[in-house]
């Protein structure tokens, strides 16, 4: 039997949810032990590491792997998530940024960060995740913890205009994509999903503004999340941002060279 797979989480699936559905694919897989490596957000997609059988107990080994993402930035938006699935606010006009300043505010974030976790996530600080306080709005009560990561090399790949109603219109699609089950009462497992939407939707009068969004390609360390990077990136350009789409593209060990080049000594 093979120790794992890796199989492709589409926009909306929670890991959870593609985990189980490579399951049913996998009939010789209905009664074997399954985990996931390496989290991956209901809004982004891409490679997700299916461990199986005795593979499940080096679970921590995986999730200490490296990770390529592609991903892009949408100016002109914040949310309290960092991406899409999350309560939007709209910031002052964004200027039009040359290339040269969009690439020279990602490189800024090369090497080592020491970056809070965000609130929206899985970390556990009193036995319970981060999304649990947030949801409740209890976040006064803790402090966030911090997490150090290494950001091996990130290349800026481009820009495209969108107009706003194509752009609300695009965001709605994406979040109508999660499927929220209405019999789980846990905090936080319908991810407000229904308030977000309305959000989103109040920003329908500006179908007419045009917006910038940044498509940048990023090798990792594990605990990096590309929507705090995507949101860095906008307030070093003196706006804000969030990640519009991430894409997993790999998963291995990546050795760094020099801060633009580098080589996967394994990929996975």
């Amino acid at each position: 039997m093979k120790k794992y797979f890796i199989v492709h989480k589409k926009v909306g699936e929670t890991p959870l949810q593609a985990l189980e559905v490579f399951r049913q694919t996998r009939p010789e897989l209905k009664n074997a032990p399954l985990t996931y490596a390496g989290r991956l957000d209901p809004m982004a997609e891409g490679k997700l590491l299916i461990l199986i059988g005795d593979e499940c107990k080096k679970r921590k080994q995986y999730d200490g792997l490296d990770k390529e993402y592609e991903f892009e930035v949408l100016f002109g938006f914040k949310s309290d998530t960092g991406d899409v699935l999350g309560l939007a606010e709209s910031c002052a006009d964004v200027n039009r940024f040359s290339e040269k300043e969009i690439s020279a505010a990602a490189d800024f974030f090369i090497g080592t960060q020491i970056l809070p976790y965000p609130a929206f996530s899985s970390k556990t600080v009193g036995g319970k995740p981060l999304f649990h306080y947030a949801t409740l709005n209890n976040l006064e009560e803790i402090e966030i913890p911090k997490v150090s990561v290494r950001i091996h090399k990130i290349r800026f790949c481009g820009t495209r205009s969108i107009f706003g109603g194509e752009l609300i219109e695009s965001v709605l699609r994406k979040i109508d994509l999660l499927h929220v089950d209405p019999s789980d009462s846990r905090t936080g497992s319908g991810f407000r999903k229904t308030e977000i939407i309305a959000r989103w939707g109040s920003f329908r009068n500006g179908e007419e503004k045009q917006y910038i969004i940044a498509k940048f390609k990023t090798m990792v360390s594990s605990g990096t999340y590309i929507r705090s990077l995507a949101s860095l990136i906008g307030e070093k350009l003196g706006t804000c941002g969030l990640a519009y789409s991430i894409r997993r593209t790999k998963i291995g060990r990546f050795v760094p060279i020099t801060k633009h080049f580098g080589f996967w000594k394994r990929k996975i």
